[in-house]
This record gives C-alpha cells, structure tokens and sequence, in this order.
C-alpha cells in the first residue's frame, strides 16, 4: 500500500441501545465495527486510524445533538480539505409519521411519546449534509423505511 488516505474522512453511527429499550438493536454497533475495520485496512480503504479521520457514535454516544455535531466536524473537514471524501453511515431505526409521510432517524435519545418532535428528521439530516461541500460524499442509511 502506497500510504495512508489522508483525505477520507468518515461519521460512523450505529444507535444500537436506545433510551426506550423496545428500539435498541444491537448488530448496529457490529455494523459500525466492521465499517470501521475496513476503513483503517492499509489494503482496503487505508484510513488513519485517529479521530481526526474517524468518529464512530454508538449506543448513547448516538443522541441527536452529537449526530448533528458530526455532520457539522465533517463539514468544517470538508472546508479544510477541497479534495475530502466523507463517508456517513447511519445503522439504527427509520420511521415514517404516517400523519404527513416525513421519515425520522431514531437516535439513542429519542422520546417514544413524542417521536416526530425528538427524533432526527430526515430534513434536519439532509439539510445538515447539504452543507457539506466534499469532493466526494457517500451516504449510506441502513434502517427500515429507508426508501420510504
């Protein structure tokens, strides 16, 4: 392998316990584990393994606020660094408000009882990755009601 990928840059989260314990799925902080043993393989994607390059959110590091956050560090990466790659990889329940078809990412901090006004709205997400002017960015949501 020629190096490190200096330029990649990646938010990993994986909301496998939540704060109402009927939501927790657990293999989401497995998926995170493998994605994350991928980047940091010198024959694979050759990440540094360091938290300038890296920041993996599991379990109750997953709230909303530093779900935010991270997209916010990834957008200051990708200011610094015009040739960036940012990878976001979201592991954890999806759920669709049946009143008006908006669908919300549920993170460890979500309020059961009020899941439209506590959960990440996929408006709020994709508002936040707009911002993100990358050379590259990949986005992946494994959650159900991904497609809607």
């Amino acid at each position: 392998m020629a190096g490190l990928f200096n330029k990649g840059y990646a938010l990993l989260i994986g909301v496998g316990e939540s704060n109402y314990k009927p939501l927790s799925l657990p293999v989401t902080v497995k998926d995170t584990q493998a994605i994350y043993a991928t980047l940091i393989d010198p024959d694979l994607c050759a990440y540094p393994d360091d938290k300038e390059h890296i920041r993996v959110l599991n379990n109750a590091e997953a709230s909303r606020s530093t779900i935010l956050d991270g997209l916010k560090w990834l957008k200051e990466k990708a200011e610094a660094d015009p040739e960036a790659t940012v990878l976001v990889y979201y592991s954890g329940h999806g759920w669709v408000d049946k009143t008006d078809n908006a669908y919300y990412l549920l993170q460890h901090d979500v309020k059961p009882s009020k899941l439209a006004a506590s959960a990440l709205s996929a408006e709020v997400f994709t508002n936040a990755l707009r911002k993100i002017q990358a050379e590259r960015l990949l986005v992946i949501i494994d959650s159900c009601h991904a497609a809607g």
